[in-house]
């Protein structure tokens, strides 16, 4: 006897498993598929050699025992001077424009500028190993976006493979930077925003673009370049929860305040736009100035950060709380002055910093409580990421699933009350405006 046939709607086709394999039978999948494994290659090596570049040229700084107060060395400021000279001789030769789009604004427009990337990523890789506080993200970004939109723009693809291909770089480029391919693949799709229908496409080329790097980046470097921090472990309890909402208040007070000093420092230093080298010079010698007195400023803050964990009682809560607040003086001073980094590592140092100092002043805060929340939460006051930061924080702190409740607040806490209020989009309007009233026409 025949089995009784599912009812469907009224002339729709019967159902079936067809539907689960439409992905793979939709126009450009596998083209989109074999191009992801190439970028997953040609990125590994990529990042392979401009990190390994950024950790042997960074080999000048040498860590005092004690990163207190004024214990660095004066003639670091001579390394920092001169990267500055560079940067702005390099800007000048590669006629670089004085403004490049940031990490975040590529990612959301799924392309960037073939023509730009060499000469930004050297600018790039010399403004990191001066000991700018930038991270390497937007050149690895640039890097896979970059080869991306290039493939494409040669194969004369359309425009939703382009687009499709150069986050599928970025997830390649970032495959040995995180500490897990998911979490490349997270990051740029979240970030992106994918449209409903190239969403699947997307996520899949992204995963195996990014799963292919790491494997190639981990078997040969031996780890990935933001590691494991080891975070203090707590016991979950119901009060964290509550205790998030204002951890997570002031991450995003900290994340305004990093925005109004890059405001401030850009209009500072609006007359020498011109003036590419004395800018970047400027610049050099006032950051290096700054980490003779505060060390733990240089540098994009990844390799700081454990000094910060384990020595925060012994460092104290001012000294942690004058680090937090040089740091957005160094990041915001770096990007008006033309060294050229991305944000995401340095404003998790801040973060994660400043949480530090909470449990300094307030030791009955679990340190791995107030670290991780606001680890997450002042990146998360700036960007509509709230599930990457999520996992980003739970794979680099290896805090359990409970822990990452806390997290899950204060990120949300964060955003809603910056991002969601629209006081940034009113801070960036503001900054938008002209300084003074229009001059008057001449008859």
């Amino acid at each position: 006897m025949t089995p009784p046939q599912p009812q469907g709607r009224p002339g729709a086709a019967p159902s079936s498993g067809s539907e689960f394999v439409a992905l793979t039978r939709s126009p450009g999948f596998w083209r989109i598929v074999g191009y992801a494994a190439l970028f997953g290659i040609v990125l590994a090596f990529a990042a392979l050699a401009f990190l390994g570049l950024l950790k042997a040229g960074g080999k000048w700084f040498t860590r005092p025992k004690d990163p207190g107060w004024f214990d660095g060395n004066l003639w670091w400021v001579a390394v920092t001077a001169g990267a500055g000279v560079i940067v702005g001789v390099l800007r000048r030769v590669f006629r670089l424009p004085a403004k490049l789009p940031g990490t975040i604004e590529e990612i959301k427009e799924q392309r960037v500028e073939p023509a730009t990337v060499p000469a930004a990523v050297a600018v790039s890789l010399l403004s990191l190993v001066g000991g700018a506080s930038l991270g390497p993200e937007d050149a690895l970004g640039k890097m896979g976006g970059g080869l991306g939109t290039w493939v494409s723009e040669r194969q004369k693809l359309g425009e939703d493979e382009r687009a499709t291909n150069a986050l599928s770089g970025m997830a390649g480029a970032y495959g040995g930077l995180l500490a897990s391919p998911l979490m490349a693949t997270i990051l740029v799709v979240e970030v992106a925003r994918e449209k409903a229908r190239r969403f699947a496409d997307t996520l899949v080329a992204s995963l195996l673009s990014s799963s292919i790097a790491f494997a190639i980046y981990f078997a040969i470097a031996g780890s990935t370049f933001v590691g494991i921090f080891d975070v203090p472990s707590y016991k979950y309890r119901d009060w964290q929860l509550l205790a998030a909402i204002p951890l997570g208040l002031v991450a995003g007070a900290l994340g305004l305040i990093t925005v109004i000093v890059i405001g401030v420092m850009t209009k500072l230093t609006a007359p020498l736009a011109k003036r590419t080298i004395l800018r970047a010079t400027i610049g050099g010698l006032i950051f290096g100035l700054v980490g003779v007195a505060l060390p733990l400023t240089l540098f994009t803050g990844t390799d700081q950060l454990p000094t910060v964990i384990r020595d925060g009682a012994t460092l104290g809560a001012g000294l942690l709380i004058a680090v937090v607040f040089a740091k957005m003086l160094v990041f915001g001073l770096c990007e008006a002055t033309g060294f050229i980094g991305g944000p995401f590592l340095v404003m998790l140092f801040i973060g994660g910093t400043a949480g530090t100092a909470a449990h300094v002043l307030i030791p009955g805060l679990p340190e791995g409580l107030a670290f991780t929340t606001m680890f997450a939460a002042l990146p998360g006051a700036l960007v509509a990421a709230p599930f990457s930061l999520i996992v980003l924080t739970a794979l680099t702190t290896q805090i359990g699933a409970l822990q990452t409740a806390p997290v899950a607040i204060a990120v949300l806490t964060a955003y809603l009350a910056v991002s969601g209020t629209g006081t940034l989009m009113a801070l960036a309007n503001l900054a938008r405006k002209p300084a003074g009233p229009a001059p008057a026409s001449q008859p």
